[in-house]
């Protein structure tokens, strides 16, 4: 448990900020106007959590005193910026590791070993393990979501995949993929912007992006992956592929 002390003015933006960058493991603590001390249910919680680490942005210093008999103040930048790299590699450390949690690259060619009708392309891996580790449990239920989806099971529409898996889907962008694919003698050629992500407004490696096409052929439908890594340029690839 860590704690991020932040006045109520900048309180959005702060739960904003842990969304995108996918923080689970720190709780926002609102200074309320005027106050100079934790209130009973804060100082309650922080004793329970005593020594642990913290982060003060606009926190006014006799309020930090007072909270400072409790944790570890480890980053306090003056003003709060969305985009402040001191704060945002106090909440995201470069070491930071999630335990149990494969690379993106060994969670998709996992998921593509259960069927043969989750393609890979060729390069989509290439990028996949410059992700920010602390979006690798996203593309492992990606991945996961994807096999699924090449087996057949219902798993509603793509647009709902957010509400109820937790991947959120994105069928338009300024990145897309222009495909020719063959299953033996069939060929299919079309072009998809369609991806999976998670991270908006961020750093390009915490901003993954998982682009993607269902393909139908008549032995079957395919689920081809054309690119896993962080946001890539704006801009259209030509790509090819081959089904089994």
């Amino acid at each position: 448990m860590r704690f991020l002390f932040i006045y109520h003015d900048y309180a959005d933006k702060a739960r904003e900020l842990l969304e995108n960058l996918g923080v689970r493991d720190v709780t926002l603590i609102v200074l309320r106007k005027n106050a100079d001390c934790p209130d009973d249910a804060e100082l309650d919680l922080l004793r329970k959590h005593q020594g642990a680490e913290a982060a003060a942005c606009e926190v006014n210093r006799k309020y930090r005193k007072c909270a400072s008999a409790y944790v570890n103040f480890c980053c306090e930048p003056k003003k709060f910026r969305f985009e402040d790299q001191q704060l945002r590699e106090w909440l995201v450390p470069k070491e930071w590791v999630a335990p149990s949690l494969h690379s993106p690259s060994d969670a998709f060619r996992g998921a593509a070993s259960r069927t043969s009708y989750l393609v890979l392309h060729p390069d989509a891996l290439k990028m996949a393990d410059e992700i920010a580790e602390h979006r690798w449990s996203f593309t492992a239920d990606a991945a996961d979501l994807l096999a699924r989806c090449a087996l057949g099971e219902p798993l509603g529409a793509l647009r709902d995949w957010k509400r109820n898996y937790g991947v959120e889907f994105a069928p338009n962008g300024q990145v897309s993929f222009r495909y020719e694919g063959t299953c033996g003698t069939e060929v299919r050629r079309n072009r998809t912007e369609w991806h999976l992500k998670e991270g908006d407004n961020t750093s390009r490696e915490s901003a993954a992006r998982i682009y993607f096409e269902r393909v139908d052929f008549e032995s079957g439908l395919r689920v081809v992956v054309f690119y896993v890594g962080p946001h890539p340029p704006d801009g259209e690839r030509q790509v090819r592929f081959h089904a089994i």
